[in-house]
């Protein structure tokens, strides 16, 4: 009777933090009303013994949590009514400041608001930037001035979702620091061991490496080395998780019956302080937390005896992870970690034989493989043997070599130096090795179709299934549909001879443009660059081209050399080196744009009307490169950052041509100085795109020119709302428009 009370337990456990992960999920809260009603509905099912009704139950009880939850977290975010406008927070630096040089030195910390002095303002935790030259500690009270904003973030398919990241992480808005005044100040606890191991390592060569190791902190590992963690697969062994927490764990445990071998509570709180102490260490992040609790129900299970089996306790565990981070299920890490533990517990084999690593990690790169996919848009063939070696070898000798150095600086700075130097040569030599490898073999990037990614996910589950499962292998056949689109040589198969598809890109206050067609791709300007560490040629134009898996880029066009139309280009070049340059002022290794060029790709007709050559232009707005792209009765015209006189001359030498366009996009953002009325009339376009930034103090779009086109019946977009905005044009028109930003809402937005 007790089994079956633990089975049933396995099961609403996962149905309970199924209903708390659905809520994350929904774009809109459900009324609490209505959740209420049917938990109540689902007890009187319970009395009255209906089938599955404790299941109901337990998913509505699910739903009850998650909304109540929601909504609390809903009245924290920062009002709409207040963005823009300056407040005075009152609380203290939450977290390890990160200090960038940019603009003579910017600071990037977390605030724990204790007071904000404004009416209806909810928010507990913001993220700020701080342009200053006063040294920033954790810990610190101060009072600041600052201009906030929702949790937001280009939306983009392939980037970062940094406005989910905030609110996941349970930061409530982002802005900046107008001024402030220190009134407590002084680094404490983690903060100073921090800053004591910053300097005392510095001047190993992987350092950073160590740091992300020792004490969670990664602000100093560089792009470089972040991507070849990515394409190594190695990423999880710099974010102290699972595997830094239990193997802490164990030799808390180990340490615990050498110590205390006649005590039976010794080498549990032992393991206990061990694992809590080192995710004290990294910060509490979430992957900390989340393999914190469940290294502790694992101890408290192994010192219960055998109450609870792997799976028991593995429910056990998502139940409370959720009921504590109700978020998590918006976390790419929440379903890597659980997947990969129940990968491991499904394969659990108590022989240890000398293939059962290989086993773990090949079962894990299947496994994980789904997911990866569907997260990342990647698969990285270095990832199996990479890991099979890397893990063992930090496992086994690097995470206990710096745990050992840690303990180590409490008696002997010198013994613990020689510590870290052992670490850091075998971090050297694994590491030098990857990024040896990784140019020979890159990762394969890729954005599976719904049937492919499901196939693959049988494929795994079938392969993972105990060996007495009849012609399992059968599986390797699903893998044919990945295979298949793997070795296709054609950019865009999706793209039809004589269609084009045409991608204005969430670049804020910027313009970034691709348009494909079958065989080629041409990419119209790359937004803007705001430091040596941000751009958007990095964060979106790049990571977009990945997500259409893009392996050949033909032509760059740069309008004109703004920082918000060129920013960092060399970017794009530097991984598309093979790509033409056109631009309308004189770049690097540039062709310029002249008017009448033409070329011909797949059937798709593309024409440069500006600038003249005959013509010396005033303003480098008016030097833009205005591109006309042209298949049958579709025309989509992008006219950079031209002005109204630019306009009349496009439309005394190209009249014909510019009449009934299907997609413009707005010259120079919509500013009142561009979108003459005499222009918006001949075009009159069925749609018009404004690439603007939200809220954006130049306060683009313009009203007044909003109203033009409004009145020239044209159809109104603009990426601040919508995100990146997507036309398939066919010869006949537009065939679909896709908003990026409208497919991706949660109910915080």
């Amino acid at each position: 009777m007790l089994r079956d009370c633990f089975s049933t337990m396995v099961s609403r456990t996962i149905t309970i933090a199924a209903g708390i992960g659905v809520v994350a999920l929904l774009p809109v809260l459900p009324p609490l009303q209505l959740v209420v009603l049917a938990l109540l509905l689902s007890v009187l099912s319970v009395f009255h013994r209906l089938p599955f009704s404790l299941t109901a139950l337990c998913f509505c009880t699910g739903l009850v949590y998650g909304s109540v939850f929601g909504h609390l977290l809903v009245h924290k975010i920062l009002p709409e009514s207040l963005e823009g406008k300056t407040l005075t927070l009152h609380g203290q630096i939450d977290g390890l400041p990160e200090f960038s040089a940019h603009r003579g030195g910017t600071w990037r910390f977390n605030f724990r608001v204790d007071r904000c002095l404004a009416e209806s303002c909810g928010i507990e935790r913001v993220r700020l930037s701080y342009r200053s030259d006063k040294r920033l500690e954790a810990g610190q009270h101060w009072q600041l001035k600052v201009r906030l904003k929702r949790p937001r973030s280009y939306a983009n398919p392939g980037g970062f979702d940094y406005g989910r990241w905030l609110v996941v992480s349970g930061l409530h808005a982002s802005g900046y620091v107008r001024g402030g005044e220190l009134l407590e100040g002084g680094a404490r606890g983690r903060a100073r061991i921090v800053q004591y191991l910053r300097i005392q390592l510095e001047g190993l060569s992987r350092h950073p490496m160590l740091l992300a190791l020792a004490v969670g902190d990664r602000g100093r590992l560089s792009d470089a080395d972040w991507e070849v963690l990515r394409q190594s697969g190695l990423s999880h062994l710099v974010a102290i998780s699972g595997l830094h927490i239990g193997i802490a764990a164990g030799l808390g445990l180990l340490c615990g019956r050498l110590l205390l071998p006649l005590t039976r509570l010794g080498p549990l709180i032992c393991a206990l302080l061990a694992s809590g102490g080192y995710a004290w260490l990294a910060g509490f992040s979430l992957p900390t937390q989340r393999a914190l609790i469940m290294v502790v129900l694992g101890l408290l299970a192994l010192q219960l005896g055998r109450g609870l089996n792997r799976w028991q306790l593995w429910s056990l565990a998502l139940l409370v992870v959720l009921l504590l981070q109700p978020l998590a299920a918006l976390s790419p890490g929440f379903w890597l970690s659980f997947t990969a533990v129940a990968v491991l517990l499904a394969i659990f084999d108590r022989r240890r034989t000398w293939h059962s690593l290989f086993r773990a990690q090949w079962a894990l790169l299947l496994g994980l493989a789904p997911l990866t996919l569907a997260f990342f848009d990647m698969l990285s063939p270095l990832s199996l043997p990479v890991n099979l070696v890397a893990v063992p070898v930090f496992s086994l000798l690097l995470i206990p070599l710096t745990l050992l150095a840690l303990c180590l600086e409490l008696i002997s700075t010198a013994a613990a130096c020689y510590v870290w130097r052992l670490a850091n040569a075998g971090v050297e030599a694994v590491m030098s090795v990857v990024e040896w490898l990784i140019p020979v073999v890159p990762a394969w990037h890729y954005v599976p179709q719904v049937l492919t990614w499901l196939c693959l996910c049988a494929a795994a589950i079938l392969l993972l299934t105990p060996r007495a499962v009849p012609a399992r292998y059968l599986a390797l056949f699903l893998f044919l549909p990945l295979v298949g689109a793997l070795s296709l040589r054609e950019e865009n198969p999706d793209i039809a001879p004589g269609h084009v598809r045409v991608s204005v890109l969430d670049v804020g206050q910027g313009l970034a443009t691709v348009i494909a067609t079958r065989n080629r791709v041409l990419v119209y300007d790359v937004g803007p660059r705001y430091s040596e560490s941000f751009d958007l040629a990095d964060a979106a134009v790049l990571p977009y081209l990945r997500y259409r898996r893009v392996n050949r880029v033909d032509t760059l066009v740069i309008s004109h050399n703004d920082n918000d139309h060129a920013g960092a280009y060399q970017r794009v070049q530097k991984a598309y080196p093979q790509l033409h340059l056109l631009s309308g002022e004189r770049l690097a290794g540039s062709s310029a744009c002249r008017q009448g060029m033409q070329w011909r790709w797949d059937g798709v007709l593309f024409s440069l009307l500006h600038p003249d050559p005959n013509l010396v232009e005033a303003s480098s707005n008016n030097r833009s490169c205005v591109l006309l792209v042209q298949t049958g009765r579709s025309k989509v015209l992008l006219p950079g950052d031209i002005d109204s006189a630019v306009e009349q001359r496009l439309l005394a030498g190209h009249f014909e041509a510019l009449a009934e366009l299907s997609v413009l996009v707005a010259p120079h953002h919509g500013s009142k100085t561009s979108s003459s009325e005499a222009f918006v009339r001949q075009l009159r376009p069925e749609w018009v795109v404004f690439s603007a930034g939200y809220k954006h103090h130049f306060g683009h779009p313009a009203e007044e020119v909003v109203g033009r086109y409004r009145q020239a019946g044209s159809r109104i977009r603009t990426t601040s709302d919508s995100g990146a905005i997507r036309f398939e044009l066919s010869p006949r028109g537009i065939e679909k428009v896709t908003e990026h930003r409208l497919q991706r809402r949660f109910y915080w937005q």
